[in-house]
């Protein structure tokens, strides 16, 4: 199965690769909330969008950031220091969104590349050790150039083959998750009764 796939290269199969910058202003544009999101990479997860610390721009400078537009379905990578390789799909509750310059926007040609199928594959162990290899040559920080990431070799099976994929591992991941979410409340329910015992 996976020895008949082709391997191509990411630049030909996606219609956007490309990274951000911080608007005008650093931190001090930030707002708490706002129309336009501003994804830096703390909100860039291993397999998870994280809101916790999302910053948010006014118009003016996401106008700015325009080129660096986040859209639905958006594979999203960071791609400089302690967090290289951390990938995540955008969440669209997000949206619209911009992307500061530590944040690649990955767009999938959406009739070859499936967004879910990459988003797993760049999280994959394979994948991981490679960026994570790339990301450390020659640089005293950790980073990966637009360049090594158009150039990322990946395997691309058929296109309903990619879909199954993607639903397979999303289904695993939910029945994770929901795993995950009664372990803790098991563990809060035992924790109530211990308070009370003692």
């Amino acid at each position: 199965m996976g020895s008949e796939w082709k391997e191509v290269l990411l630049k030909d199969v996606c219609s956007k690769i490309g990274s951000g910058a911080t608007p005008r202003g650093g931190n001090s544009v930030y707002l708490s909330e706002g129309e336009f999101s501003l994804i830096r990479s703390q909100n860039v997860r291993n397999d998870f969008f994280d809101h916790n610390g999302l910053a948010f721009i006014e118009k003016c400078h996401a106008d700015k950031l325009s080129n660096v537009t986040v859209e639905e379905k958006d594979v999203l990578l960071n791609i400089t220091g302690d967090s290289v390789a951390r990938c995540c799909q955008v969440d669209p509750s997000v949206l619209p969104a911009r992307v500061n310059q530590h944040v690649a926007i990955i767009r999938p040609t959406s009739t070859i590349l499936y967004a879910q199928f990459l988003r797993y594959y760049f999280v994959s162990p394979t994948m991981q050790n490679e960026m994570l290899s790339k990301a450390g040559i020659g640089a005293t920080r950790n980073a990966l150039t637009k360049g090594m990431i158009e150039n990322f070799e990946i395997p691309l099976p058929p296109f309903s083959e990619q879909k199954t994929i993607a639903h397979i591992l999303g289904s695993l991941d939910d029945k994770i998750e929901l795993n995950r979410r009664m372990n803790a409340t098991l563990e809060g329910m035992v924790q109530a009764l211990f308070k009370s015992w003692f």
